[in-house]
């Protein structure tokens, strides 16, 4: 299992102009301690989601997703999946 770095509630992806996204949402027990816990925060781009719902960013850190908020939903409810959609099936 993938250390997570913290966790996000009411997350939502967010697509960015050079391709592909970035999430969104408030965090809660980032174990790096540089936000408090209730913070609206944007991440660095999502390079690839590691399992259902945990995203890895360019800067290294794991996100784990726990409730999604409108219009974004988990990956497996999207079909088709964008062509640049950064998933991998095993990590």
């Amino acid at each position: 299992m993938t250390a997570i770095t913290a966790s996000i509630r009411k997350a939502q992806r967010v697509a960015i102009d050079a391709g592909g996204f970035n999430l969104r949402g408030v965090i809660y027990g980032d174990t790096k301690g540089r936000y408090r816990d209730g913070w609206f925060f944007y991440t660095a781009k999502v390079v690839a989601e590691i399992e259902p719902n945990v995203f890895r960013t360019a800067t290294g850190n794991v996100y784990q997703v726990e409730t999604w908020s409108a219009p974004s939903k988990p990956t497996n409810e999207y079909d088709p999946l964008p062509a640049d959609w950064p998933y991998c099936a095993s990590a």
